[in-house]
């Protein structure tokens, strides 16, 4: 039975690529141990990253601050009910 990879999504293109990216170069020799882990695992293709744009990313509200109206994007498709709907 064949495994499906986890699929994850990112917004940072350069990670995505990185770690998608069989080749090493000068620059990445420098990156810390538990990034080159991740690399490994999706070489052995437990995992897949996949780049997605900032306003997809509907878990941004949890993790930074954003501008209102993209704040209020994203939190309506999560199905968040405004608080003045509440009161």
């Amino acid at each position: 039975m064949a495994l499906i990879p986890l699929k994850i999504y990112h917004d940072n293109n350069s990670a995505v690529l990185y770690s998608n990216n069989n080749k090493r170069t000068t620059k990445s020799k420098f990156i810390d141990i538990k990034f080159l882990v991740v690399k490994e695992i999706v070489q052995n293709r437990q995992i897949f990253i996949e780049y997605i744009g900032t306003d997809s990313m509907l878990a941004d509200p949890l993790t930074k601050g954003l501008v209102s109206r993209v704040f209020h994007e994203h939190t309506a498709h999560m199905g968040v009910v405004p608080n003045n709907i509440l009161v």
